[in-house]
């Protein structure tokens, strides 16, 4: 079997290649070729001719399906090694990091999509704005200006103390319309996961035959509220909190805020949003 895997070589502080190679002992005695992913102009066209290549290995984390199933439209097997940071992907499906490639085909077909400023963008995790997108923000702040290794969880503990400002987000879940004061997350999940590991939506099934996905409002005023909240949002405890938190399971969402914000989509951000729908896959099939 012959696989093209590939690689960012900036990745892990320049030791993507390495660490790409960690896939060989795993997948045994083949013949593999690497790709620089920074060095493909269409991922589209390079995945389609890389012939007589048959299979793709992927690797890296949620940013890099990301980018790859907004790329690529492709028949041939997709395997992925899990190797990022954050790893929501990974950990839904409770595939561990460094370990033997899988095949991901069906878990990146049919995917929700979302359009914001007028683009579509498919997501495999979720699209939230908020303090996620914000945390987001901040970790990509980090790694490009500081070129450090942004954290999550220190951006969340950042923006709850200070850094953060709760919105006003009106949101319409197929066709019914809730208005969410003091808002600090409001997240849309296709899978369990967001922040490297927060579980914000804990039964949110990302195969579930009704194709729904959830969408997760974080409100209050009452600061202490908000901390206990976020404590149990790392265990998927939160839900218990009726009072502050609504998850509502359909199809299709539109979310208004009544200030712009970072928004984030599988840890991947856009600035300046303050408008944008959301539509499942089963959505798109019976329009």
């Amino acid at each position: 079997m012959k696989y093209a895997i590939l690689y960012n070589p900036y990745s892990h502080g320049g030791k993507g290649l390495d660490i790409a190679k960690e896939i060989e002992p795993l997948m045994g005695n083949h013949d593999y070729t690497y790709f620089d992913l920074t060095t493909i102009e269409n991922l589209n066209d390079f995945v389609a001719n890389t012939a007589p290549v048959t299979d793709i290995i992927l690797t890296g984390g949620d940013g890099s399906l990301n980018s790859f199933v907004n790329s690529v439209e492709t028949d041939k097997n997709i395997y992925f090694f899990a190797s990022g940071n954050g790893n929501d992907f990974a950990r839904d499906i409770g595939l561990k990091k460094h370990t033997k490639p899988i095949i991901i085909n069906d878990y990146i077909k049919n995917l929700p999509t979302a359009n914001i400023k007028g683009k579509t963008y498919k997501f495999l995790n979720c699209i939230g704005s908020g303090m996620d997108g914000y945390c987001c923000g901040e970790v990509e702040r980090v790694r490009n200006q500081l070129n450090k290794k942004g954290n999550y969880l220190f951006a969340a503990i950042k923006a709850l103390l200070y850094a953060y400002k709760p919105c006003t987000a009106t949101v319409i879940a197929d066709g019914k319309e809730y208005i969410f004061k003091n808002t600090w997350l409001v997240p849309t999940m296709n899978g369990r996961f967001f922040g490297g590991g927060f579980m914000a939506a804990p039964k949110q099934d990302r195969k579930n035959p009704d194709g729904t996905i959830s969408l997760v409002a974080m409100h209050s005023r009452n600061f202490f509220k908000i901390v206990i909240a976020l404590l149990l949002l790392m265990k998927g405890k939160h839900t218990k909190m009726k009072s502050m938190i609504k998850v509502i399971e359909g199809h299709e969402f539109s979310v208004k805020l009544d200030k712009s914000a970072t928004l984030q989509i599988d840890g991947e951000t856009i600035p300046d949003v303050i408008e944008y729908t959301v539509s499942s896959a089963k959505m798109k099939v019976t329009k």
